[in-house]
Protein backbone atom coordinates (compact mmCIF):
# COMPACT_ATOMS: atom_id res chain seq x y z
CA UNK A 1 0.00 0.00 0.00
CA UNK A 2 1.30 3.38 -1.11
CA UNK A 3 1.33 6.34 1.46
CA UNK A 4 -1.29 8.31 -0.04
CA UNK A 5 -4.76 6.74 0.01
CA UNK A 6 -8.08 6.95 -0.78
CA UNK A 7 -10.80 6.45 2.31
CA UNK A 8 -14.47 5.37 2.01
CA UNK A 9 -16.14 5.15 4.58
CA UNK A 10 -20.56 4.21 4.50
CA UNK A 11 -21.91 4.16 7.78
CA UNK A 12 -26.07 2.65 8.49
CA UNK A 13 -27.98 2.83 10.89
CA UNK A 14 -31.43 1.13 11.68
CA UNK A 15 -32.53 3.15 14.62
CA UNK A 16 -34.72 1.32 17.13
CA UNK A 17 -38.94 2.30 17.15
CA UNK A 18 -38.40 4.96 14.91
CA UNK A 19 -40.95 5.73 12.48
CA UNK A 20 -40.40 3.94 9.23
CA UNK A 21 -39.53 7.01 7.04
CA UNK A 22 -37.31 7.82 9.75
CA UNK A 23 -35.64 4.45 10.73
CA UNK A 24 -32.65 4.23 8.66
CA UNK A 25 -30.01 6.87 8.65
CA UNK A 26 -26.79 6.28 6.13
CA UNK A 27 -23.71 8.89 6.22
CA UNK A 28 -21.20 8.50 3.72
CA UNK A 29 -17.63 9.97 3.65
CA UNK A 30 -14.79 10.27 1.23
CA UNK A 31 -11.19 11.43 1.77
CA UNK A 32 -7.77 11.45 0.95
CA UNK A 33 -5.25 10.36 3.55
CA UNK A 34 -2.18 9.36 4.60
CA UNK A 35 -1.54 5.31 5.19
CA UNK A 36 1.07 4.17 7.56
CA UNK A 37 2.01 -0.10 8.68
CA UNK A 38 3.75 0.06 11.98
CA UNK A 39 4.49 -2.47 14.44
CA UNK A 40 1.95 -4.93 12.68
CA UNK A 41 -0.97 -2.33 12.98
CA UNK A 42 -2.46 -0.48 9.70
CA UNK A 43 -2.93 3.80 10.71
CA UNK A 44 -4.97 5.55 8.29
CA UNK A 45 -5.34 9.56 8.70
CA UNK A 46 -7.63 11.81 6.85
CA UNK A 47 -9.25 14.88 7.80
CA UNK A 48 -13.23 15.90 7.39
CA UNK A 49 -15.32 18.84 7.12
CA UNK A 50 -18.03 18.98 10.06
CA UNK A 51 -21.38 20.03 7.35
CA UNK A 52 -22.80 22.51 9.56
CA UNK A 53 -19.83 24.91 10.58
CA UNK A 54 -17.21 23.37 7.74
CA UNK A 55 -14.91 22.82 10.93
CA UNK A 56 -11.80 20.54 10.23
CA UNK A 57 -12.49 16.94 12.00
CA UNK A 58 -9.37 15.12 12.13
CA UNK A 59 -9.80 11.30 12.18
CA UNK A 60 -7.38 8.55 12.64
CA UNK A 61 -8.05 4.74 11.77
CA UNK A 62 -5.49 1.74 12.94
CA UNK A 63 -6.31 -1.79 12.41
CA UNK A 64 -4.16 -4.60 13.97
CA UNK A 65 -5.41 -8.10 13.73
CA UNK A 66 -9.23 -8.04 14.22
CA UNK A 67 -9.69 -4.70 16.28
CA UNK A 68 -10.57 -1.39 14.63
CA UNK A 69 -10.83 1.80 16.41
CA UNK A 70 -11.63 5.11 14.61
CA UNK A 71 -10.71 8.60 16.76
CA UNK A 72 -11.95 11.59 15.91
CA UNK A 73 -10.75 15.00 17.17
CA UNK A 74 -12.63 18.53 16.27
CA UNK A 75 -15.71 20.11 17.86
CA UNK A 76 -16.91 16.47 18.17
CA UNK A 77 -14.61 14.13 19.55
CA UNK A 78 -14.72 10.22 20.25
CA UNK A 79 -12.99 6.64 20.02
CA UNK A 80 -14.83 3.51 18.42
CA UNK A 81 -13.19 0.39 19.41
CA UNK A 82 -15.05 -2.79 17.57
CA UNK A 83 -13.84 -5.81 18.12
CA UNK A 84 -15.82 -9.19 17.24
CA UNK A 85 -17.99 -10.62 19.64
CA UNK A 86 -17.23 -7.88 22.27
CA UNK A 87 -18.87 -5.28 23.86
CA UNK A 88 -16.35 -1.64 24.13
CA UNK A 89 -17.80 2.21 25.62
CA UNK A 90 -16.36 4.77 24.99
CA UNK A 91 -17.35 9.03 25.73
CA UNK A 92 -18.33 10.63 22.65
CA UNK A 93 -18.16 14.61 23.37
CA UNK A 94 -19.63 17.63 21.81
CA UNK A 95 -20.13 20.96 22.20
CA UNK A 96 -23.55 20.37 24.81
CA UNK A 97 -21.79 17.84 26.90
CA UNK A 98 -20.61 14.51 26.42
CA UNK A 99 -22.52 11.00 26.01
CA UNK A 100 -21.64 7.16 26.87
CA UNK A 101 -22.02 5.24 24.25
CA UNK A 102 -21.37 1.09 23.37
CA UNK A 103 -20.27 -0.68 20.35
CA UNK A 104 -21.25 -4.54 20.60
CA UNK A 105 -19.73 -5.98 17.37
CA UNK A 106 -21.95 -8.57 15.95
CA UNK A 107 -19.56 -9.47 13.24
CA UNK A 108 -16.53 -7.81 11.88
CA UNK A 109 -14.93 -8.97 8.00
CA UNK A 110 -11.41 -7.89 7.29
CA UNK A 111 -9.81 -7.92 3.84
CA UNK A 112 -6.26 -6.74 2.70
CA UNK A 113 -4.79 -7.16 -0.73
CA UNK A 114 -1.54 -4.85 -1.62
CA UNK A 115 -3.65 -1.63 -2.78
CA UNK A 116 -7.09 -1.98 -0.92
CA UNK A 117 -8.16 -2.79 2.83
CA UNK A 118 -11.88 -3.71 2.69
CA UNK A 119 -13.21 -3.52 6.38
CA UNK A 120 -16.88 -3.90 7.32
CA UNK A 121 -18.49 -4.21 10.89
CA UNK A 122 -22.60 -4.96 12.04
CA UNK A 123 -22.70 -4.10 15.74
CA UNK A 124 -25.19 -3.12 17.99
CA UNK A 125 -24.88 0.89 19.09
CA UNK A 126 -26.12 2.15 22.80
CA UNK A 127 -26.21 5.54 23.68
CA UNK A 128 -26.10 5.93 27.95
CA UNK A 129 -27.14 1.77 28.33
CA UNK A 130 -29.88 1.95 26.12
CA UNK A 131 -29.45 0.29 22.56
CA UNK A 132 -30.63 2.92 19.74
CA UNK A 133 -29.71 1.53 16.61
CA UNK A 134 -28.14 -1.52 14.51
CA UNK A 135 -25.45 -0.13 12.64
CA UNK A 136 -22.70 -1.01 10.30
CA UNK A 137 -20.10 0.75 8.90
CA UNK A 138 -18.14 -0.50 5.53
CA UNK A 139 -14.25 1.21 5.52
CA UNK A 140 -11.62 1.31 2.06
CA UNK A 141 -8.69 1.93 2.02
CA UNK A 142 -7.26 1.95 -1.53
CA UNK A 143 -3.88 3.22 -3.15
CA UNK A 144 -4.71 6.57 -4.35
CA UNK A 145 -3.44 5.58 -8.08
CA UNK A 146 -4.88 2.25 -7.67
CA UNK A 147 -7.78 2.82 -10.07
CA UNK A 148 -9.59 1.10 -7.33
CA UNK A 149 -12.15 3.49 -6.26
CA UNK A 150 -16.05 3.60 -7.04
CA UNK A 151 -18.67 4.82 -4.76
CA UNK A 152 -20.29 1.62 -2.81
Amino acid sequence: MTKDVLVSIKGLHSVKDADPADADDMVEVFSAGKYYFRNGKHYVEYEELEEDSNTVIKNRITLRDRHLEVIRRGPFQSKMVFEENVKNESWYSTPAGSVLTGFDVEKMQVSEKDELIEISVDYGLEINYEHVADSSICIRIMAKDSGQFHLM
